[in-house]
């Protein structure tokens, strides 16, 4: 018998967020479906949208290495 892998779901926090916050009865709670589900957390869950000063941001922080490049690659 082979163990699966299985990643850690915050099931906690999700089914406190569901029935405590929303205020979704049980039995609607556990009929949505995932993309249900995140699209009821909202924005906040995830990373705004990336901006050109953002990007600017990343490209100080981590510049671009050219002399760590193949010879021959241009790209």
């Amino acid at each position: 018998m082979v163990k699966t892998d299985r990643t850690f779901f915050p099931w906690a926090s999700v089914i406190r967020f569901g029935l405590g916050r929303l205020r979704l009865s049980p039995e609607t709670f556990w009929r949505l479906s995932l993309p249900e589900l995140v699209a009821l957390i909202g924005s906040e869950a995830g990373p705004g949208p990336a901006t050109r000063q953002s990007l600017n941001a990343l490209m100080a922080q981590f510049p671009d290495d050219r002399s760590t490049k193949e010879p021959g690659h241009d790209g």
